[in-house]
């Protein structure tokens, strides 16, 4: 990377490598159902926060078809392969498919080294506070069935039905917890389950086991981005608006959450505060990987 000047308005050029996608595993692309749950706590005081600046997964419609685009992985080591997949489990950590029905349901509280972290109150793919609790009794979750109309589970032997288009809280069973560390007296916890279904979902996803960052088109072209590339700043910083238009990409004419999908690229491949050389190429579905050094593929 050759720094420019810091001055407001001023260039830096980012060198980049203009790579082939062989050898690069395609992403993962299906229009599946799709259902979004998470248990909260949130009676708990927070100790710790899953901090993510851009979401993992950012839902949009484009060209009225609606989609859910993960640019960075999140695929739990237990889903099944995904051109067998009937069913996309998305919680606040990670995404599960599923090839057959019923099934047990996904994890839906992470294991520390000393207990259990529990979300406080979390968004699906992205922020969430957490509390690390001594030990804790997950609910009992099953999918049972879905169709075009609603999706049924059964958590702790009642049935429920979520209808599409739906957001349900279940209230669950009180429960006495204790902080990781040990300190004060048990606290009573009323868990709740939040289920949304928001039906078929064209799902976007890097290639099982891969670790590169991925992302929509643009309308860009690799082949006609320069290298290196002038980054435009502001205070020193990458100013993502004005690398758009530099780039003829007019962010106006695209879905909002598109454009936050476009700083998550802007900022994760040219951030002008790292040496790191990012990866580029592009496959013919229009979708840009990206990867940072020598990561998986």
């Amino acid at each position: 990377m050759n720094m420019g000047e810091s001055a407001d308005n001023a260039l830096t050029t980012v060198e980049w490598r203009h790579i082939s996608s062989d050898g690069i595993s395609p992403p993962i692309v299906q229009r599946i159902p799709y259902v979004e749950l998470k248990l909260e706590h949130p009676e708990l005081e927070s100790s710790g926060h899953s901090d993510r600046f851009f979401p993992d997964a950012v839902p949009y419609g484009l060209d009225d078809n609606p989609r859910v685009f993960y640019w960075r992985s999140a695929l739990a080591p237990s889903a099944g392969e995904p051109n067998a997949w009937q069913l996309a489990c998305a919680t606040t950590h990670e995404l599960v498919g599923y090839d057959s029905l019923p099934t047990d349901g996904p994890s839906l509280v992470t294991e520390g080294a000393s207990g259990s972290i529990l979300v406080v109150d979390g968004t699906i793919a992205g922020d969430a506070t957490t509390s690390h609790v001594a030990s804790y009794t997950a609910p009992e979750l099953t999918v049972d069935e879905q169709s075009d109309t609603d999706i049924k589970l059964t958590v702790n032997g009642t049935q429920y039905s979520v209808s599409i288009g739906e957001r349900r809280r279940i209230r669950l069973n009180e429960q006495y917890i204790q902080p990781a560390s040990g300190d004060g007296d048990p606290t009573p916890v009323t868990p709740e389950l939040v289920v949304r279904y928001p039906g078929r979902r064209e799902l976007h996803h890097p290639a099982r086991g891969a670790m590169y960052r991925l992302f929509p088109s643009f309308d860009l072209n690799l082949d006609e981005i320069p290298n290196p590339l002038p980054i435009p700043t502001t205070a020193g910083e990458l100013d993502d608006a004005a690398l758009a238009t530099k780039l003829g990409v007019d962010l106006s004419q695209r879905p909002y959450p598109e454009r936050v999908l476009w700083q998550a690229f802007a900022y994760t491949a040219f951030d002008v505060h790292t040496d790191a050389i990012p990866e580029l190429t592009q496959f013919g579905t229009g979708h840009i990987v990206l990867r940072m050094g020598n990561e998986a593929t």
